[in-house]
C-alpha cells in the first residue's frame, strides 16, 4: 500500500480527473489525501507521501502553460527532495506537450524525482491511470 498526495489546481476542470485517479489508486489498496490549490494557507509536506501527484489544466492553445495557482502552490511546500512525482494535465490541442514539460520542470524544481506523465481527458482516463499507480 502506497501512501499517495494529489495536488490540483483550482483553474480548469480537474475534479473529475482527480477523483477518477483516486478512485481507481484506490480500488488497489492504496491510501490517497487529495489538496487542491484553494487550500492556501495550509502548509502542505511530502514527507509522509510515496508519491505525489500534480495536476494542472493545459492553458493557451500553441504556447502551453500551466495554471499560476500550482506553480505559487508548489513553491509553499516542504520536504519535497527526493520524493516521487507524476505530472498530469488535461490536454488541450498543441499546447499539452509543453504544459507537460513545464509542470514536470516546477517539480524538479524541488527536488522531485518525476517518474511519469499523463494527459487525461476525462474520469474514466483518469480511474485507468489511477489502477496502474
Amino acid at each position: 500500500m502506497r501512501k499517495i498526495l494529489i495536488i490540483h489546481s483550482e483553474e480548469g476542470n480537474l475534479k473529475g480527473v482527480v477523483q477518477g485517479i483516486a478512485e481507481g489508486a484506490s480500488s488497489n489498496g492504496h491510501r490517497v489525501d487529495i489538496i487542491s490549490t484553494k487550500d492556501r494557507n495550509k502548509i502542505v509536506t511530502f514527507f509522509p507521501y510515496d508519491l505525489i501527484l500534480t495536476g494542472s489544466p493545459t492553458l493557451g492553445f500553441f504556447k502551453g502553460k500551466i495554471a499560476g495557482d500550482i506553480k505559487h502552490f508548489l513553491s509553499q511546500c516542504k520536504r519535497t527532495a527526493g520524493k516521487s512525482a507524476i505530472a498530469f494535465v488535461t490536454p488541450r490541442a498543441f499546447a499539452t506537450t509543453r504544459a507537460l514539460k513545464i509542470l514536470m520542470a516546477e517539480l524538479e524544481k524541488l527536488g522531485c524525482i518525476v517518474k511519469d506523465f499523463a494527459n487525461l481527458r476525462n474520469k474514466n482516463e483518469a480511474i485507468s491511470f489511477g489502477k496502474k499507480l
